[in-house]
């Protein structure tokens, strides 16, 4: 399938190469389109000319078009899956695209069926006969765009055509296997005997005493204006998650989610959509964090744990919160994201250093404050098993902590 994406910020590109002389017509394959966690806000046809010299090489983008475009102006080819529009349809100026940098340009779509185990599994034995020359048009293209958009069923799709053995067959788990998660669930409980706590906890310790770690640590205004029960607002919430110009209403909503009674089936639903077609890497661990919270065996779910160090100073004390969130990425992926805030200001000291290293004692992450940052950051990806330290350090001061995924 052609295509490449991109994203800058809060934007996504796709762009579409070809190697036409005149090109006349730009056309989409669908699945840049109509699957939700791959669409994009841009799309931009390039030309590419490899036949000549090094010196006579060239590429060119050829103007853009946007989804709202495609999906309303654009002709759907029924025969290659593909949305088309003349060359002179598109606009040609980039500059104008990037004037509109930040606006809502998509048009919305159609969420995806689920697919269960047998689903998954029959349809992988199907695609993965090599003789069909493109799967893709094989099956309907909800039933293709619904196995195409699961990392690992793609992965194991791809493996299977190109005749590389798997060591895990689908029916292990369509993300993380059960027996995966339960030993990450144990390990994650391990640590709360070892000081670490839910972020909860720690909010119900410190949060009438220390407002703005409260703050830091849930990133709105609830714990300050106070907490009023969602558990019979469900589908009016549900409605708010699904506005994508107010990614700030949509994490509040997903962490209130998260608070609903367990096994709430709406909730569990609305939650998992969002998993799967958000791009916005915070709102993707709020949803999974909350999704561990009411249906703690999902495949999706996630945990966050935190802690609070002390970093003696002198005859002062500086307090930081360690938070660690762990979510599946991926059929033997966790993704593994540190955030360090501080407890009695609204900005950490300077020069307060946040490392991750490796089992061998290797730095392969750090983070420093200068004078204004509220929080440290760092994000990474670990195999099953993976063992990593992570410490923070403020001037000769420092607290190692040590994780095994």
């Amino acid at each position: 399938m052609n295509g490449t994406a991109f994203q800058i910020g809060e934007t996504r590109l796709i762009l579409i190469p070809s190697d036409e002389t005149e090109l006349e017509e730009f056309c989409v394959p669908q699945e840049w389109v109509d699957i939700p966690n791959w669409s994009a806000d841009y799309y931009l046809p390039v030309q590419v000319n490899l036949d000549g010299d090094d010196g006579e090489c060239w590429i060119e983008l050829c103007g853009f078009a946007t989804h709202r475009q495609l999906k309303n102006d654009g002709r759907y080819n029924a025969g290659d899956r593909t949305y088309c529009l003349a060359i002179e349809e598109l606009t040609e100026s980039l500059t104008v695209m990037q004037l509109t940098f930040g606006l809502n340009l998509q048009q919305e779509v159609s969420p995806l069926p689920s697919l269960s185990e047998g689903e998954a599994a029959k349809l992988l034995q199907l695609l993965s006969d090599s003789s069909i020359y493109s799967p893709r048009l094989r099956v309907t293209f909800e039933q293709w765009a619904a196995f195409l958009a699961n990392d690992e069923l793609r992965q194991l799709l791809y493996g299977k055509r190109l005749g590389i053995l798997e060591k895990k067959e689908v029916a292990s788990g369509l993300i993380f296997s059960t027996q995966d998660r339960e030993n990450l669930v144990q390990r994650v409980k391990s640590y709360l005997h070892e000081g670490w706590q839910t972020v909860e906890g720690i909010v119900e310790k410190l949060g009438t005493l220390e407002p703005n770690l409260v703050y830091a640590l849930e990133g709105n205004q609830r714990y300050r204006d106070g907490y009023s029960s969602s558990h019979n607002k469900i589908p009016t919430l549900i409605e708010l998650l699904k506005d994508k110009r107010n990614k700030g209403n949509q994490w509040r909503v997903a962490e209130l989610l998260g608070r609903v009674e367990p096994g709430n089936a709406e909730a569990i639903a609305a939650l998992t959509d969002l998993l799967q077609t958000t791009q916005d890497d915070i709102l993707r661990r709020q949803a999974a964090v909350s999704l561990g919270k009411i249906d703690p065996k999902n495949a999706s779910a996630g945990l966050r744990v935190g802690k609070i160090i002390n970093l003696e100073m002198r005859l002062d004390t500086e307090r930081v919160v360690l938070v660690v969130t762990l979510f599946p990425e991926g059929s033997d992926k966790t993704n593994v994201h540190l955030r360090v805030s501080p407890v009695r200001s609204q900005t950490l000291p300077p020069n307060l250093e946040l490392l991750v290293l490796d089992e061998g004692g290797e730095i392969f992450g750090e983070e420093r404050t200068d004078m204004v940052n509220d929080s440290l950051e760092y994000e990474f990806t670990a195999d099953l098993g993976d063992y990593f330290q992570v410490k923070v350090a403020l001037q000769q001061v420092s607290v190692t902590e040590d994780f095994t995924i």
